[in-house]
């Protein structure tokens, strides 16, 4: 049976845990949902590898897509971007604002390509104010937001981080819940959207 999102086209160009697990909820979902890395694959491949190159964490966050390599810094790979902000409904990113712009990533230029686009950024800190800039992960969401000083769990006097990364599951799940919310928006007016999200 098709799933509710059956015929959305995603274009995934995040890493880590926040951007995969929302594309991979889409992809449960019954969305088609293309998996773009650098050429040398995404840093969380790494993570207490069960295989060279593939991880338990990449895996469950990876589950369901298809996957290309591309480096989206080489000024030869344009036409690939721009065949791909074409053929997609949903863009996903995560990277930092000024690296987004660099890369053609953005709102603004995939709109141009393609004006009914759902773009979304995760940012560990918004894409505007005095930390936007900053590379951020779950671990440090967690102890600036206070979340690591609730936890109970104390080692040597510190409290110790929540371990299944809150910031990022809470993060990816409002994002593909925001996306769908997008979808049905544009099913009726026709208009897409930019989404921005941060831990």
């Amino acid at each position: 049976m098709a799933g509710a999102l059956a015929g959305i086209k995603v274009l995934d160009c995040t890493q880590i845990i926040a951007g995969p697990l929302a594309a991979s909820l889409l992809s449960e979902m019954g969305a088609e949902v293309v998996k773009v890395e650098p050429l040398e694959g995404e840093p969380w491949r790494l993570q207490a590898e069960i295989i060279p190159k593939e991880s338990r964490g990449f895996l469950t966050h990876n589950r369901g897509k298809l996957g290309l390599a591309v480096d989206f810094k080489n000024p030869a790979s344009a036409p690939i971007r721009e065949a791909l902000l074409g053929w997609a409904d949903v863009l996903l990113t995560n990277y930092r604002p000024d690296a987004a712009e660099s890369l053609g990533l953005t709102y603004e230029h995939a709109s141009k390509v393609n004006p009914r686009i759902i773009a979304c950024d995760v940012t560990a800190f918004g894409q505007k104010g005095p930390d936007a800039a900053r590379r951020g992960y779950d671990l440090i969401a967690q102890a600036m937001s206070g979340l690591t000083h609730s936890n109970p769990n104390i080692v040597d006097g510190l409290p110790m981080q929540i371990a299944f990364a809150p910031s990022d599951v809470v993060t990816g799940t409002a994002l593909a819940w925001a996306i769908a919310a997008a979808l049905y928006h544009r099913g009726r007016t026709g208009e897409g959207q930019s989404i921005s999200v941060s831990l």
